[in-house]
C-alpha cells in the first residue's frame, strides 16, 4: 500500500499546483449526453473559420445525410477513460485492431498507429480536420498519431470502408478523421497523474512453472506505470469575429513497467501438453533461452550440452529466464504545441494557417544481448580453459585444424550479457506539419478550398548494449602472451585488433569491465520522411442555380478538384547496423530512400432526387471518381503507373424515422517506399521449425517423427537423414526469414460495400439505432507469405512453391545465419472481412433528478479471410496466434451507461467485452493448421499442436467494467477521477511466446487496473 500511496500523492501535488492558479473566467460544464455514438450521417462541425469539416466527403452539406457510416467518439469519452494515449481508446473500439502502442517492446517502431478492421495500419488513412498526417517513421511509413493534442481534441470520426476517391490511396479500410476545436476560446489548463494497481494472485499453474524453473516473480500488492499529462490551450477571437487564433502545448511523461512486475508476466510461458499437465501437475512450463548466464557450450561431436560452475564444465542446459527485463510498457516523453488560426478578410478571401509540433521519444527495452550460438570452435591453446574444460572441447573426434594451422574444437556457445544489461532501443520522432491554405466564395453557389501542406519526421535511433559478433569472436580466441605470459587476444598479437580484450566466460565471475567495453557497441540510424501536398477544389450548390429535382427541395451538390502529392523517405544505418554485427539484431539492417510522387483529378457528387413526399422522405444518390499517376523512385528503379477509385452510393428514407443506405466503393493502396525499395538482409520472422526437435525413435531416428512429422516430410523441407531428429529448435522460437522489398510491386486494390438502417422514432425522442453491414475485399495485397506458412504448406502439401523457399544450413537449422525461409514482398494474394456494426444511443431524462444516458458500440464478425498465396485461404475470426496474429473476435462491444444530476455531476460506467478466441493452429481447417498428425492427417487438430496444449487453446471471453466520475467546482474547476479495469482482471494467457508478457498486451488490459485523478481549469 505504501506504493499506492505515493502514486496517490504524487496525483495530489499535482493537482494543487494547477488548483492555486486563479480563476479568471467561466466556461460551460461538460456536455452530459453519450459521446460514443453512431451518426446518421457524417458527422459535422465547425473548423477553420466556422465551415463544417464532413468526413467522408468534401461537400459540406450538412442537411443531405451521406450514406457512409460514421461511428465518431467524443472528446468526453476521453476524459471518462482516462487515456493519455489516443490509440488506447481507440483500440477499444470494435472496428479497430491493436496496432504500434506503448506496450510494445521488442519490435517496437516507438509509434502508435491506427489498424481499422484488422486490414493493417498501411490501410488506415489517418487526417486532422480532413487533411494527411505524414508517414510516422522511415522504416514503417503509416501515420503516427501520438501528434494528435487531446488537449484540443473535439472529436474522432471513424468512417468505415473504402474512401479513396475522396482522399486519395490508403483509405483502403477506412479513414480516422481527427477533427480539432479550432473555434475554442478562452484558457484552459488540464493535468492529469494515472498508474496501474495490480495485486499479484496465487495463479497455481503460472507460479509452480516458476518454481519449477527457480524463477522469482512478485507476490502481492505493486503499483507502477506512473503518468503526468499536462497541457495547456489558448483561443481568442479576432476583428470582431473575423479571424480566430487558437494555440495549445502539452506534456506528457509515462514511467516504464518491466515484466517482473507481474507474475503471469515473470517468465516466457510455454504450454503443457495435455499428458504432461497430468504428469506435472500444471498447464505451463517456464521456458527460457539457451544464451544463458552461465553460458550453453554445445559440443559437437556429442551433441551435447554444459554450462559453468566455477571453472569447470557441468554436463546440462540452463535456461536464461529472458523475460523479466523486457518493458511491459515502455518509457515515454513527448511534448507537443501547435497552433490553428484564419482570418475573413473577404467573402472571397479567407485564409487559415496550422502548425502542429510534435517531440516524442521512447525506449524499448528487451533481455541483455550476448553469445548467440554465432560461435562455433574454440582454440584448444586457450589459457582461459581449465583443464578438465579442454579435455572437454578437444576430445577425439571433436577438433580440426583451421587454415592458420590452430587446432581448435567444434562447440556452439550461447553465453547472455547479464553484466551489461538489456539491450535498449532509444527512438526518438520529432513532427513538424504545415497547412495554409484559403479559401471563400467565388460567386453565390461556388466556393473554393485551396492549400499547401508539408510534413516532416526527423527520426533519431540509438541501440544500446548489444554485442558486436565480429570482437566476440576475437575476444573468446585468447592465447598466452610470449612476454607477458597474460591471457591475450590472438588479434592483438597479430595486430588485428590491438584493443580486443579477452572475454573470459569459462569461470564464473570472470567477465571484466573492460570486456564488455570493448564488447558492447552502440548502433545508430537516421531518418526523415516528408510529405507534401498541394489541393485545390471548387464546391457548386446547383440550389443556387436552380440545378434541383422536380421532386426535391435541394439542389445538387458537386466538387471537383486536382492534386497533386510527394512523399518521400530516407533511412540511413551506420556500419553495425548495415553489417550485421549486432549479435541482438537478427540480421542487418539496410538503409532506405525513395518516394514517389501523384498527380490527381477528383470529382464527387451529391444528388438529391426526391425529398419530403409520401414514403420519400428523403431519396438520394452520390457518386465520386478520382484518377491518379504515380511514379515512383528510388535505388536506381524508376516506375510509372495510373488507378483509378470510385464510389457510388444512395439513401433512401420513407418517413424521417428510418433511412436505409448502401455504398460500393473501389479504393487502391500504392506501395509505399520501404515496400519498394528495402534491400534483402535476414532477419528474424518465423516462430516455429515444424522438423526441429528430438524423433521419437532414438535407435533409428528416421524410423520416427519429430513433432509428428516423419521423415519423408521433413525431407521435402531439406532435412537429410544425419539431420532428422538432431536439429534443435530455437529455444526463443525464433527463425530466420530473408526478408526485403520488391520495385515490382503494383498497387492494392480494395472494393468496399456497406448497408444500412438508421432508426430515429419519433415515438422515443433521443433514441438512435444504426445496423449497418459490411464487406472489404482487397485484391492484390502487398505482403509476405510466411515463414510458418510456407514451412507448414510444404510439409502439408510438398509444392515445390513452398518447399523451394526454404534454405537450410549445413546443420539443418533455420535459426543459424546460413539457414533462412524466403520471405521477401510480394503481391501475394488478399483479404477480405464482412460482418455487422451495431450502435445505439439514448438519453433520458429522469424528472428533477437528472439525465440518463445509455450507448452500445458492437461490431459482430462474420469472416476474416486471409489467402496469402494461391489455393490457400483461412478463416481466423474466433482465432489468434501465429498465422493469425492479433486475436479477432466474433463478438466486441463497448456500453457505457451515464448519469449526469442537475449540479453537473457525471457517473459513467463502461463494459468492454470481448468474445472467446482460440488458438489458430488447433483448428480444423489444414490451411490454418497446417501441422499434420502423426499419420499426416490433418482433418482434427494435432493433439501436439501448441494450441492444442492445456492453457493455451482458448482465451475465453473477456469483460472490463470502468467506473468514471465527473465534478464541476465553481464554474471553472472539473474535476476528474476513475478506475478501468476495476475488477483488476488478469489478462488472458497464450504460452506460446507471441505478443507481450504472455498475452496481447495491445489488445486486453495487460497491467491491471488503471487509476487517473485530473483537473481542467477553464478561464
Amino acid at each position: 500500500m505504501l506504493t499506492t500511496r505515493k502514486h496517490l500523492l504524487a496525483s495530489t501535488a499535482l493537482f494543487g499546483a494547477v488548483l492555486t492558479t486563479p480563476a479568471m473566467a467561466q466556461t460551460d460544464q461538460a456536455p452530459t449526453a453519450p459521446v460514443t455514438q453512431n451518426t446518421p450521417d457524417d458527422t459535422t462541425s465547425t473548423a477553420s473559420g466556422g465551415d463544417l469539416v464532413v468526413t467522408g466527403s468534401r461537400i459540406a452539406r450538412p442537411e443531405i445525410e451521406s450514406a457512409s457510416p460514421v461511428t465518431t467518439v467524443g472528446v468526453q469519452e476521453f476524459k471518462y477513460a482516462g487515456t493519455t494515449r489516443t490509440e488506447d481508446l481507440l483500440n477499444a473500439l470494435p472496428q479497430v485492431f491493436a496496432g504500434q502502442g506503448g506496450n510494445v517492446s521488442n519490435g517496437a517502431t516507438g509509434t502508435a498507429t491506427v489498424d481499422l478492421r484488422g486490414l493493417g495500419a498501411t490501410r488506415t488513412l489517418v487526417l486532422v480536420n480532413g487533411r494527411r498526417i505524414v508517414p510516422g517513421d522511415p522504416r514503417d511509413p503509416v501515420a503516427d498519431i501520438n501528434i494528435i493534442p487531446a488537449t484540443l481534441l473535439k472529436r474522432v470520426d471513424v468512417l468505415t470502408g473504402g474512401a479513396s476517391s475522396v482522399y486519395g490511396a490508403d483509405a483502403v479500410s477506412g479513414v480516422v478523421n481527427f477533427v480539432m476545436d479550432t473555434d475554442f476560446e478562452g484558457f484552459r489548463l488540464d493535468g492529469q497523474y494515472s498508474f496501474f494497481d495490480h495485486v499479484n494472485r496465487a495463479n497455481g499453474n503460472v507460479r509452480n512453472a516458476l518454481n519449477a524453473r527457480n524463477f522469482g516473480y512478485p507476490d502481492g500488492h505493486v503499483a507502477d506505470g506512473g503518468t503526468v499529462d499536462v497541457s495547456a490551450s489558448f483561443g481568442v477571437g479576432l476583428d470582431d469575429g473575423r479571424g480566430h487564433i487558437t494555440a495549445y502545448a502539452g506534456y506528457r511523461k509515462i514511467d516504464a513497467v518491466t515484466q517482473d512486475r507481474r507474475d503471469y508476466s515473470a517468465c516466457s510461458l510455454s504450454a503443457n501438453t495435455p499428458a504432461n499437465v497430468t504428469a506435472l501437475g500444471r498447464a505451463y512450463n517456464c521456458g527460457g533461452s539457451g544464451t544463458s548466464a552461465p553460458g550453453s557450450f554445445y559440443i559437437g561431436s556429442t551433441a551435447s550440452y554444459y554450462n559453468v560452475q566455477g571453472n569447470q564444465f557441468v554436463p546440462g542446459q540452463v535456461l536464461f529466464n529472458f523475460a523479466p527485463t523486457n518493458y511491459f510498457q515502455r518509457p515515454d516523453e513527448r511534448y507537443t504545441a501547435g497552433l490553428f488560426a484564419n482570418y475573413e478578410v473577404s467573402e472571397q478571401f479567407k485564409p487559415y494557417l496550422e502548425f502542429m509540433f510534435m517531440d516524442d521519444r521512447t525506449v524499448a527495452q528487451i533481455a541483455p544481448s550476448g553469445l548467440f550460438f554465432n560461435t562455433s570452435s574454440l582454440n584448444c591453446d586457450n589459457p582461459l580453459l581449465s583443464a578438465q574444460q579442454r579435455s572437454i572441447v578437444c576430445q577425439a573426434g571433436n577438433t580440426f585444424v583451421d587454415p592458420q594451422g590452430v587446432t581448435r574444437g567444434t562447440v556452439y556457445i550461447g553465453r547472455r550479457n547479464v553484466e551489461g544489461g538489456g539491450r535498449q532501443d532509444d527512438l526518438q520522432h520529432t513532427t513538424y506539419r504545415f497547412v495554409a491554405g484559403t479559401k471563400g466564395d467565388v460567386t453565390p453557389g461556388v466556393t473554393y478550398d485551396a492549400f499547401y501542406q508539408y510534413g516532416r519526421v526527423n527520426f533519431a535511433q540509438t541501440y544500446r548494449n548489444d554485442f558486436s559478433v565480429l570482437r566476440s569472436g576475437r575476444a573468446i580466441d585468447v592465447v598466452t602472451d610470449p612476454t607477458s605470459g597474460n591471457p591475450v587476444c590472438r588479434s592483438v598479437l597479430d595486430g588485428t585488433d590491438p584493443a580486443c580484450v579477452p572475454y573470459n566466460i569459462f569461470t564464473t565471475g570472470g567477465v571484466s569491465a573492460a570486456a564488455l567495453n570493448y564488447l558492447q557497441l552502440p548502433l545508430f540510424s537516421r531518418g526523415q520522411t516528408t510529405e507534401q501536398v498541394a489541393n485545390a477544389s471548387f464546391t457548386f450548390n446547383g440550389t443556387e442555380f436552380g440545378a434541383v429535382s422536380p421532386f426535391a427541395t435541394e439542389g445538387f451538390g458537386l466538387n471537383i478538384g486536382a492534386e497533386y502529392r510527394n512523399e518521400r523517405l530516407n533511412f540511413e544505418v551506420d556500419s553495425n547496423f548495415l553489417s550485421g554485427d549486432g549479435a541482438g539484431q537478427g540480421g542487418p539492417t539496410t538503409p532506405v530512400s525513395g518516394g514517389f510522387d501523384v498527380k490527381e483529378a477528383f470529382v464527387e457528387a451529391v444528388l438529391p432526387l426526391i425529398q419530403d413526399r409520401s414514403f420519400f422522405e428523403n431519396l438520394s444518390l452520390e457518386g465520386g471518381y478520382r484518377r491518379s499517376q504515380y511514379r515512383t523512385n528510388g535505388a536506381g528503379v524508376q516506375n510509372e503507373f495510373g488507378t483509378d477509385t470510385w464510389k457510388l452510393g444512395g439513401s433512401y428514407a420513407p418517413i424521417r424515422d428510418i433511412k436505409a443506405r448502401v455504398t460500393y466503393s473501389r479504393s487502391v493502396r500504392s506501395p509505399n517506399a520501404v515496400e519498394l525499395f528495402s534491400a534483402t538482409s535476414i532477419g528474424l520472422s518465423g516462430t516455429n521449425d515444424p522438423c526441429a526437435g528430438t524423433s521419437t525413435n532414438a535407435a533409428n531416428p528416421t524410423a520416427g517423427t519429430v513433432n509428428g512429422n516423419t521423415f519423408a516430410q521433413c525431407a521435402l523441407t531439406g532435412v537429410t537423414a544425419a539431420q532428422f531428429g538432431r536439429i534443435s529448435p530455437n529455444p526463443a522460437a525464433q527463425y530466420n526469414g530473408l526478408l526485403g522489398g520488391n520495385p515490382n510491386l503494383t498497387p492494392e486494390v480494395g472494393n468496399s460495400f456497406t448497408a444500412g438502417l438508421v432508426v430515429t422514432p419519433s415515438f422515443l425522442p433521443r433514441f438512435q439505432l444504426t445496423v449497418d453491414y459490411f464487406n472489404i475485399r482487397i485484391t492484390n495485397a502487398i505482403g509476405t507469405i510466411g515463414v510458418d506458412t510456407i514451412l507448414n504448406q510444404c510439409i502439408a502439401t510438398g509444392d515445390t512453391g513452398f518447399c523451394s523457399l526454404i534454405n537450410r544450413g549445413a546443420s539443418g537449422r533455420l535459426d543459424r545465419e546460413d539457414g533462412f525461409v524466403v520471405n521477401t514482398l510480394a503481391n501475394t494474394g488478399g483479404q477480405s472481412t464482412k460482418g455487422i456494426d451495431v450502435n445505439a444511443s439514448y438519453t433520458q431524462e429522469i424528472g428533477s433528478a437528472g439525465t440518463l444516458g445509455a450507448s452500445l458500440v458492437g461490431t459482430w464478425l462474420d469472416t476474416y479471410i486471409v489467402d496469402p498465396v494461391g489455393a490457400i485461404k483461412y478463416d481466423c475470426v474466433g482465432y489468434f496466434g501465429a498465422q493469425c496474429g492479433t486475436p479477432t473476435p466474433e463478438w466486441r462491444h463497448r456500453a457505457r451507461l451515464t448519469y449526469t444530476a442537475p449540479s453537473g455531476v457525471t457517473v459513467s460506467a463502461l463494459w468492454r467485452y470481448f468474445a472467446a478466441v482460440r488458438n489458430d493452429d488447433a483448428s480444423r481447417d489444414k490451411d490454418l493448421n497446417g501441422v499434420p498428425n502423426a499419420n499426416g492427417d490433418t482433418s482434427t487438430p494435432n493433439p501436439n499442436a501448441i494450441g492444442n496444449r492445456a492453457g493455451n487453446f482458448k482465451f475465453g471471453a473477456q469483460s472490463y467494467f470502468d467506473l468514471a466520475l465527473t465534478v464541476p467546482l465553481e464554474d471553472t474547476f472539473t474535476f476528474r477521477i476513475g478506475a478501468n479495469n476495476v475488477l483488476d482482471r488478469q489478462p488472458p494467457l497464450n504460452g506460446n511466446s507471441l505478443g507481450n508478457g504472455n498475452t496481447y498486451s495491445q489488445v486486453y488490459d495487460a497491467l491491471g487496473r488503471y487509476i487517473y485523478a485530473g483537473v481542467t481549469l477553464d478561464f
